[in-house]
């Protein structure tokens, strides 16, 4: 069986969406409540920002501002799974791995149409 090809575009947009939608569903009651103090609301604050940049990267001709925010939430990503993983593996790390294959994929992709 052959792939089908003629989804690529949209399996593109339906990645970044799905990347901004987990995020925002996930970090934003932290990161609107700004508690400088901490340092979830500083890694909710960059998944917050980057993945929106990710997402408004997508409409762009250049990939610099997709392969940029995706090489930050690839780092960000690392270190808030170092930081849930407490010895042992679970969904959630199952999660952040998912997610930051997300992340790799675009930042050896970019934008290709």
């Amino acid at each position: 069986m052959r792939p089908f090809k003629g989804l690529y575009p949209i399996t593109n947009w339906l990645m970044r969406f799905a990347v901004t939608f987990f995020v925002l569903l996930t970090y934003w009651k932290t990161f609107t409540f700004f508690d400088f103090q901490s340092v979830m609301f500083y890694v909710s604050a960059f998944y917050v920002v980057f993945s929106m940049l990710l997402f408004v990267g997508g409409f762009l001709q250049k990939d610099s501002l997709t392969v940029f925010s995706s090489l930050i939430l690839i780092l960000v990503t690392g270190y808030h799974a170092f930081l849930n993983l407490e010895s042992k593996l679970d969904h959630n790390f199952a999660v952040y791995v998912v997610l930051g294959s997300i992340f790799v994929y675009f930042f050896t992709v970019g934008n290709k149409r």
